[in-house]
């Protein structure tokens, strides 16, 4: 099918705060998966807004080299700063905690990225005056620990635009799969999406570290192929170039997005709490079968307009500048770190040193 819709609007930026120092936490910044592509490309995009922005990580690889050679200073020292922040834009809890303690004044914005991962509890301090997740099940990770409703703002996933394009024609008939995921291989999961696929006369490739071959330009690359299998992220950037996706992934099997469940889908991030199926052949190939294109247009319209990478950065700024406001004006947050708190981040942080030694 031709994509014959006229594109969205073109976004449009234009400055409209002075420039914020703005230090973002992680506790890694080394290859191009989760939290690491996510902090990736919000920095170049503030840096080039016209924000000073700092990166401060426990580990650097690739990723912080290439960070670094776009002028955006990646430490794993905080007294290597170049600036004290305005704001910390802060991506787990073991990383926050040192900023914090380290920057005594400064207003944080805490993310919740997963709702299951240690580094990923929340994190509690009277510097932190917006709690934010990414999607709604991030959001009842917080509800879980105490924290109120209307005290979590929801900012979701994007897709950079700019990087990943919308082919000009999908296909009637899907004859190229890819598998796209860190967690796949060869052994895991990917079996099952083989067999479903050559069933049904369709090529499959799989691409990820789980299986050696990790890519940092997956914008090259999703338009080659008519059906992705994938989440969140990969998974959204994947529509935004005209594929089907059926989501799914080591936690189990959901349904190809559709124009009938794509709000709902995009209310959990095309992730963890929708995969409630097995992998299994039989179910992949149910989904394989609501193969569509003008669904598959109309779903990639959808995620090119709500996901779009510019606005979602300048509701984020729209964030930094009101909280960097309220901090001045002697407003504190109302969730304030416990010893209990303390002791589970500093548990947090002796488990992840033995995972690291083992």
């Amino acid at each position: 099918m031709r994509n014959t819709s006229n594109p969205s609007q073109k976004f449009v930026w234009q400055q409209p705060y002075n420039e914020m120092n703005i230090l973002i936490t992680n506790c890694f910044i080394n290859s191009p998966s989760g939290t690491e592509t996510y902090v990736y490309e919000l920095a170049i995009e503030l840096h080039n807004r016209g924000h000073h922005v700092e990166i401060f990580t426990l580990s650097m690889g690739d990723l912080a080299k290439s960070l670094i050679e776009n002028g955006i200073h990646v430490c794993t020292d905080l007294k290597k700063l170049k600036k004290k922040p305005d704001c910390i834009h802060a991506h787990h809890n073991i990383v926050t905690l040192k900023a914090a303690h380290f920057f005594k004044k400064t207003p944080i914005v805490y993310f919740i990225h997963d709702r299951t991962h240690f580094l990923d509890y929340p994190f509690r301090h009277a510097n932190i005056l917006q709690y934010v997740a990414v999607d709604y099940n991030c959001k009842e990770r917080y509800q879980e620990n105490g924290f109120k409703n209307d005290d979590i703002e929801i900012i979701y996933n994007w897709a950079n635009l700019s990087r990943f394009k919308l082919r000009k024609t999908i296909s009637a008939i899907p004859r190229k799969a890819l598998a796209f995921s860190n967690y796949m291989s060869q052994t895991n999961i990917f079996p099952s999406i083989k067999e479903a696929c050559l069933s049904q006369g369709i090529e499959i490739d799989l691409i990820g570290s789980g299986n050696g071959n990790a890519t940092t330009t997956p914008e090259n690359i999703l338009g080659q192929y008519d059906i992705i299998f994938g989440k969140a992220k990969a998974a959204i950037e994947a529509m935004a170039t005209g594929a089907a996706v059926i989501v799914c992934d080591f936690r189990g099997l959901a349904e190809i997005v559709t124009p009938e469940n794509m709000l709902h889908y995009r209310k959990y991030n095309f992730g963890m709490k929708l995969m409630t199926n097995k992998i299994q052949t039989d179910l992949i190939v149910r989904e394989i079968k609501k193969y569509d294109a003008e669904n598959i247009l109309k779903v990639s319209n959808f995620i090119r307009k709500e996901a779009d990478f510019l606005p979602i950065v300048t509701q984020l700024e729209n964030t930094y500048s009101r909280v960097i406001k309220e901090y001045n004006n002697n407003k504190r947050g109302k969730y304030k770190l416990n010893y209990y708190n303390y002791l589970t981040i500093i548990k947090i942080t002796f488990r992840m040193i033995m995972k690291i030694k083992l």
